[in-house]
């Protein structure tokens, strides 16, 4: 084969693996309506942007497990998705200083009665707010704290 149409293969086989990259590649499958199951991050809630992605929610097919800034948790949804009626929500107990941002993010989540997926974005509605979610991993502790010393947060 002559090197200009190796290299014009080698070429094509990067650029589909790059494209590959590109989509949404948290989820495992679509569970119940519509809602695929996967590692999503918290980007908004209140109404507002959430500062750093540090709490997580997934998507399983009859359970939500996710970490937040302080603990991990999980719940059992107890109807199908899009609906949700959760069993309380079991956490670990560790304080840390964003306590009262997981408090309020699982007080939300708890009384959460649907979810909504669109345009690659994970809406949770409770009575009183939504919580807007994108694929993704938690940032890891070291992007955390960089973030936080460069805000004087620390």
């Amino acid at each position: 084969m002559p090197r200009l149409s190796r290299l014009g293969l080698a070429t094509a086989a990067v650029a589909t693996l790059g494209l590959a990259s590109c989509g949404p590649t948290a989820t495992t499958g679509t569970g119940s309506g519509g809602i695929p199951q996967g590692e999503y991050v918290l980007v908004g809630m209140d109404g507002g942007t959430v500062p750093l992605r540090n709490v997580t929610l997934v998507v399983g097919e009859n359970q939500l497990t996710g970490r937040g800034p302080c603990n991990s948790y999980s719940a059992e949804n107890n109807v199908a998705l899009p609906a949700l009626q959760l069993s309380p929500i079991v956490s670990t107990k560790m304080h840390c200083k964003d306590a009262p941002l997981e408090n309020r993010f699982l007080a939300t989540l708890q009384s959460a009665t649907e979810m909504e997926f669109f345009g690659g974005v994970l809406k949770v509605k409770s009575p009183r707010t939504w919580l807007i979610f994108e694929h993704g991993h938690r940032a890891d502790e070291a992007q955390v704290s960089a973030l936080e010393a460069a805000r004087g947060t620390q």
